[in-house]
């Protein structure tokens, strides 16, 4: 009649040890398997991740798509003062740039905008570099500039610079535009052949911009024009003008 008692302690044992397993396994998971955290809200409205509304202190995540509706707006912090304003109506997805630049400690920040207004600022701790379509923009002589990308219809957009030299680098081809401080340019984005018949918004992730390119404009554009340009597509579409992009 003991060793059922005998067996029970076993049993008793294994299930204890089974259980003491999957709970290290869950807490270790999120260590593991969590993305790295991009940079944290710091003010917003009417802007949203992943279906949630976004308020301060939220945090922002590796591969995160953020949104904001026709009267949102968003602020994003980063590291070393570094930081990136989304306007009204806009969508990026945010992520760390590993693949370009392995092995390196402090990758830059990507955010790849498919419309809106994206204003940014990158310093010497934080590098921000923008992909619009198959284009990457990021400061050109040095690691301090700001700037910002302007959508004036879904298939045309204006890039500028606030602050320092910016270099525009289209993928396709591997042309190259300086955009100096104060400057901007306006570009077309046209789907290739075999993503005309696509949203033009589809799998528009940091990572998979294939078949679409850039088109730069004959000459740049002077900021007068710039702000011409962007109150006439406000008053268009009945839209309060947003507070950037500032020239």
């Amino acid at each position: 009649m003991r060793k059922p008692a005998s067996s029970s302690a076993d049993v008793l044992k294994v299930v204890r040890q089974a259980l003491s397993i999957g709970i290290a396994a869950l807490v270790a998971v999120p260590l593991w398997g969590s993305p790295a955290v991009i940079g944290t809200v710091t003010n917003s409205q009417s802007a949203s991740v992943r279906g949630i509304s976004l308020v301060e202190g939220t945090n922002i995540y590796d591969g995160d798509i953020v949104q904001t509706s026709e009267k949102g707006d968003a602020w994003l912090a980063l590291s070393g003062g570094a930081g990136i304003l989304l306007g009204q109506d806009t969508q990026v997805q945010l992520s760390e740039d590993r693949i370009s630049t392995p092995n390196t400690p402090d990758a830059p920040i990507d955010f790849d905008v498919s419309q809106g207004t994206v204003k940014f600022r990158s310093t010497a701790q934080t590098m921000v570099e923008g992909l619009l379509y198959d284009a990457t923009i990021r400061p050109a002589n040095s690691p301090e500039a700001s700037g910002y990308v302007y959508f004036t219809s879904p298939t045309s957009a204006i890039i500028g610079s606030e602050k320092g030299d910016l270099l525009v680098t289209t993928e396709h081809d591997g042309a190259t535009r300086l955009i100096p401080s104060g400057s901007a340019i306006a570009v077309d984005m046209i789907p290739s052949e075999q993503n005309q018949d696509q949203n033009p918004n589809q799998n528009r992730s940091a990572r998979r911009r294939k078949g679409l390119i850039v088109i730069f404009a004959a000459a740049s554009i002077g900021a007068i024009t710039i702000v011409a340009i962007i109150l006439n597509h406000h008053e268009r579409h009945h839209v309060s003008p947003s507070s950037f992009p500032g020239p």
